[in-house]
């Protein structure tokens, strides 16, 4: 099967609580975006209105290889539409209040699947027992940036966490990255060939921050303290992205422990840090469980008692395989670097979905997905547990 054979096959239109007001001193659009990451239109609208990005508002990030519509907002922005080559801005009117995710309630999906050998009934039997049970709601390959897939995935959050600050510098500049500019690849791979030869690279560092780090560690000496601080001089908003895919990364694990202790493993899908359990269905007990249960997710400040006793023993389970005797662990000494923990439901339930025939061999999905899952996970689960597919 084949998703994102072209960016038409993905459609991602968001749904948010903002209208113009008709006065505010944000300026909102409507941002139309075709094969290019929301990071870099973004900064490419920042630098064209001569403005920093903090003036920029949006409720979250959308893949690139897509075409979204996602609302946006411009502190004292421009009053008309702004056009790019491959992105465009419809002005909408004024709002009093910016754009932020706490203002997304989620996003509808058209996704054509290509390439698929199934059956109208097959499908929709499959798709009959998503609506009923519902998808385990993991973090997909999206959240993970430039992570790579091993057997066991490196995380910079993890060595800033074990105090290996120069292997946490290395996976931060040379594996992992914001975005996917050409621009930063190139560093990246500069900086892969010439580790500890910095001014080699400092030409094609893109980012002032980078700029900045490079030229503190040709002035200092390496060591344990100078790569400690050469970490502290990271864009706060990466590092924070940083230890979130690592956290997410976490609770993933805890979720299939759980779906394992649970015995309603049916069937597994690969991705890039490994494998995704899912179920195909539930009996009434199981299903009733795992339809309320929250899994938290880890920080050093989460206290797990009160919780259900599979998850307690799942996160217990996966924290061994990380080497991390606790949770208290996961305390960072470097600045930025924060393990937020929130309530994140084990199972989501995708509205209005349905199916349509385009081709012999090509099938358009259409869904609504509340904030912060993952539409290819709804992919993957309907079209992984047909056989031939």
């Amino acid at each position: 099967m084949k998703i994102k054979s072209k960016p038409e096959d993905f459609v991602v239109s968001e749904v948010a609580d903002i209208t113009p007001e008709g006065k505010g001193e944000f300026a909102l659009y409507l941002l139309k975006k075709n094969n290019i990451t929301t990071w870099e239109a973004l900064g490419r609208l920042a630098k064209h209105l001569h403005v920093p990005l903090s003036r920029v508002g949006y409720g979250g990030l959308k893949d690139k290889r897509a075409v979204a519509h996602q609302y946006v907002t411009i502190y004292q922005g421009p009053k008309k539409d702004l056009k790019f080559d491959s992105f465009e801005l419809i002005y909408l009117g004024q709002t009093s209040k910016p754009m932020d995710q706490s203002r997304l309630l989620g996003n509808r999906f058209e996704i054509t699947v290509r390439d698929v050998d199934v059956e109208d009934k097959t499908l929709e039997e499959e798709i009959e027992r998503v609506r009923k049970y519902g998808v385990p709601n993991y973090f997909d390959e999206q959240r993970f940036g430039s992570v790579k897939g091993t057997k066991k995935p490196e995380f910079a959050a993890k060595y800033i966490i074990k105090g290996d600050y120069e292997k946490a510098l290395y996976l931060a500049l040379v594996t992992a990255s914001p975005d996917e500019i050409q621009e930063s690849r190139k560093f990246r791979e500069c900086l892969k060939k010439n580790w500890r030869r910095w001014e080699n690279c400092l030409s094609l560092a893109r980012l002032k921050w980078e700029r900045e780090l490079l030229n503190f560690l040709i002035l200092h000496q390496p060591s344990k303290r100078t790569f400690k601080r050469a970490l502290q001089l990271m864009d706060k908003e990466y590092l924070f992205f940083l230890g979130n895919a690592y956290q997410s990364y976490l609770w993933n694990e805890v979720l299939k422990r759980v779906l394992e202790r649970l015995s309603v493993v049916d069937f597994k899908v690969p991705y890039a840090l490994g494998e995704l359990y899912f179920y195909r269905t539930l009996d009434e007990e199981k299903q009733e469980r795992l339809r309320g249960l929250k899994i938290p997710l880890p920080s050093p400040k989460l206290n797990l008692e009160g919780n259900d006793p599979v998850v307690q023993a799942s996160f217990k389970d996966v924290l061994l395989a990380e080497d991390l005797r606790e949770l208290k662990e996961l305390r960072s000494l470097v600045k930025g670097l924060i393990f937020k923990s929130y309530p994140r439901p084990a199972v989501i339930y995708p509205q209005d979905l349905r199916f349509e025939r385009i081709e012999e061999r090509a099938v358009k999905l259409l869904f609504f997905l509340e904030k912060g899952s993952y539409a290819t996970l709804i992919v993957k689960r309907i079209f992984y547990a047909c056989e031939n597919a």
